[in-house]
């Protein structure tokens, strides 16, 4: 049985390299507006680093909008905004009144030089591109960065542009005299970047989706990589400069040949990159989010099939003086533009971007005002002493200043609850901050008899399953290469492969929001093991309903004490932290089940499910261990294995159970027939 495995990893590699290029992972080009300008962008100019960056511009209707400058939105990316702006980006901010630029990363598309993935080059290289176009004529100077996935990705790292010391030349020279040192990046991002609307993104490149819970996300990885070597040399005879083959272009794509041993997935498989390193951190904005001051809008999908949900963390991580927003909302990797997202972004854009109150928002403010003036003799000079006291009461419109500053005092985080299939949420609600003031952790202990209740088993007992990488799986289908239809769930471990616990059916409404932690006391007759956690709630009409998942692989269990907490688990995968389990004694191991937001309503029941990572060529599928083991799960007494659940405890559903199997179905969580 276990020779079979490595033979079908083998196949689900080889699929993944035929079918990546066919595959629009992240979307798909549409068709642009009018270019009004075309052509290259110099960047490090006098270096080693130098190269040109090909970008295109498109205008607003100069009709409706007047002749300009215009303010800008920036599309910056691998894939190839500047021949076709990814996702309709284009369309929607243009009739929005903003010139809309699509700029291709260095070593993609029909830029010169060579492709690394997120190397802090082109971080800097993104800031000497705004301060370029800030000097064209169509430009009033004030630029945001929008987009989802991969262009929003990029605004993280153009923002925290500011940790100048991780770039390589340090100190670029951008012509005779003029340098691009620390202090300019800073004014430049200052005087320019007015805001960035990063949307269904990664923050932590190692946790969030290359390694989640130290596992190696194959199936995502390599399928995306493959992908990112095709586009390096497919665009030369489309891009055109005034209806002419753009020859510079094909000059540069001669420099692409450099790019494969750069591709993500290549460097990944590495063996020091197994663990979390320098080359992760200094691609991941986690770790350098406090240099990130420019107004923030974050938008992340709970179930995400991509990127993940983690990217939420990095709330926690800006600088307390940064302005910043938060949307949260169940779906997958589309939810940016839905109904009940977008509105939020051209709002958080008027004010930041354009610099005025959004139509219809404008208040009018009543200020009294008080007159002293002296009091008048008879003879008409005024009184030595006495006074007269005149109040009157004047109204006039407020500020900008004002009108932003109660923008920025409404809370900052928004919540889209269960989005169904038409993207338009049950019901909407905001927070303070992140996490929520008063959330707390709602503990629920495992017993051996497949049970979840707040109260702690008294007696010891035990709960085992077959650890069996590959013969079965809870993956849950979304945009799946072999065929599946999207957001299914049908597929389930086989029995005695995984262990559930569930609650009973409970007795008011539990609204959780934020990440979970499944607290295991775990052994195995193996020196180490992987596991995949699947929280689900069961409801009353015997339908089960995909919540959320999380990873660990049990050698990395070891925590970083700071970044930890009751419902985050924050494990610190660096190589001398690996310990293998004891065969046949209980370790402790704590699981991140990615954020989410989800209301179980009174009379469901919570249920968590821990089996073997899923390898079914899923978006996400994993390397798993191969050795097959029989892992035991042990509650009670003195191993009390829980659940904890970030419980908002005066919340309740405002809307009645969504539909299961049809459009009113919850947005990428799927249901099935309970078992």
């Amino acid at each position: 049985m276990a020779k079979k495995y490595p033979m079908r990893r083998r196949a689900v590699l080889a699929s993944l390299a035929l079918l990546a290029g066919l595959v629009p992972f992240l979307g798909t080009a549409q068709a642009d507006p009018p270019t009004h300008a075309q052509g290259y962008i110099p960047v490090a100019v006098g270096t080693a680093d130098e190269a040109l960056l090909h970008y295109k511009v498109m205008l607003p209707d100069a009709a409706k909008f007047g002749p300009g400058p215009y303010p800008a939105v920036i599309d910056y990316s691998g894939y190839m905004p500047a021949i076709n702006v990814y996702d309709g980006l284009d369309d929607r901010f243009v009739a929005e009144g903003y010139a809309v630029v699509g700029v291709n990363m260095r070593g993609s598309g029909c830029s010169s030089g060579t492709f690394d993935y997120f190397e802090p080059r082109q971080s800097v290289d993104g800031v000497e591109a705004i301060d370029w176009l800030a000097d064209q004529d169509w430009s009033n100077g004030r630029f945001g960065m929008v987009g989802k996935s991969y262009p929003g990705i990029t605004q993280l790292f153009v923002a925290g542009a500011k940790a100048v010391e991780r770039v390589t030349p340090l100190v670029p020279v951008a012509e005779p005299g003029e340098t691009r040192d620390q202090a300019w990046i800073d004014q430049t991002l200052a005087d320019h970047l007015a805001a960035i609307v990063p949307g269904h993104v990664f923050a932590d490149l190692y946790r969030d989706v290359p390694y989640p819970g130290g596992i190696q996300n194959v199936t995502f990885a390599g399928g995306w990589s493959a992908q990112r070597v095709n586009e390096g040399y497919v665009v030369g005879p489309q891009a055109y400069l005034e209806g002419v083959v753009d020859e510079q272009c094909l000059v540069n794509q001669a420099q692409h040949a450099a790019n494969p041993p750069f591709n993500p997935f290549v460097q990944a498989l590495q063996p020091q990159n197994n663990f979390d390193n320098e080359f992760f951190r200094e691609r991941s904005p986690f770790w350098f989010a406090e240099e990130i001051e420019t107004p923030t809008f974050l938008i992340e999908a709970w179930q995400d099939e991509q990127v993940g949900s983690r990217a939420t963390h990095l709330l926690e991580r800006l600088p307390a003086s940064t302005p910043w927003k938060f949307l949260g909302t169940n779906g997958d990797h589309g939810e940016y533009y839905g109904p009940d997202v977008f509105p939020h972004i051209t709002r958080f854009l008027e004010y930041y971007l354009k610099g005025r109150v959004p139509a219809g928002e404008q208040r009018e403010v009543t200020q009294t005002r008080t007159t002293t003036t002296p009091e008048l003799l008879p003879n008409g000079k005024p009184h030595p002493v006495r006074t007269t006291t005149t109040t009157e009461t004047v109204t006039r419109p407020e500020t900008f200043e004002e009108a932003l500053a109660r923008f920025e005092a409404e809370d900052d985080v928004i919540v889209n609850w269960e989005v169904d299939g038409n993207r338009r949420a049950a019901w909407t609600s905001t927070y303070d901050t992140w996490p929520p003031t008063g959330m707390t952790a709602d503990r629920l202990f495992a017993d051996a008899d497949g049970t979840l209740s707040p109260a702690k088993p008294e007696a010891a007992g035990t709960s085992s399953y077959l650890y069996a990488p590959e013969v079965g799986s809870q993956e849950r289908g979304g945009y799946d290469i072999a065929g599946e239809p999207a957001a299914t769930w049908d597929d389930r471990p086989p029995a005695g492969t995984s262990a559930s616990f569930t609650t009973a059916p409970l007795s008011e409404d539990k609204v959780v929001l934020g990440s979970a932690s499944l607290d295991l006391f775990l052994s195995s007759t193996a020196p180490d093991t992987d596991l995949e956690v699947t929280l689900s709630e069961v409801r009353p009409d015997g339908k089960e309903v995909f919540v959320q998942q999380g990873w660990l692989r049990a050698s990395h269990a070891t925590l970083d004490p700071e970044l930890s907490t009751p419902t985050r688990p924050f494990q610190t995968h660096v190589a001398t932290d690996s310990t293998p389990l004891v065969p046949g004694v209980p370790s402790e191991l704590r699981v991140e089940i990615f954020p989410f937001g989800h209301v179980f309503r009174a009379g469901s029941q919570v249920r968590v499910t821990v089996a073997a990572p899923h390898v079914h060529p899923d978006l996400w599928g994993f390397t798993a261990l191969p050795t097959v083991a029989q892992n035991t799960i042990h509650t009670g007494g003195a191993t009390p294995s829980s659940l904890v659940l970030p419980l908002l405890p005066a919340e309740r559903a405002e809307a009645g159970y969504p539909a299961c199997g049809d459009i009113r179905t919850l947005r990428n969580q799927p249901c099935r027939d309970a078992a």
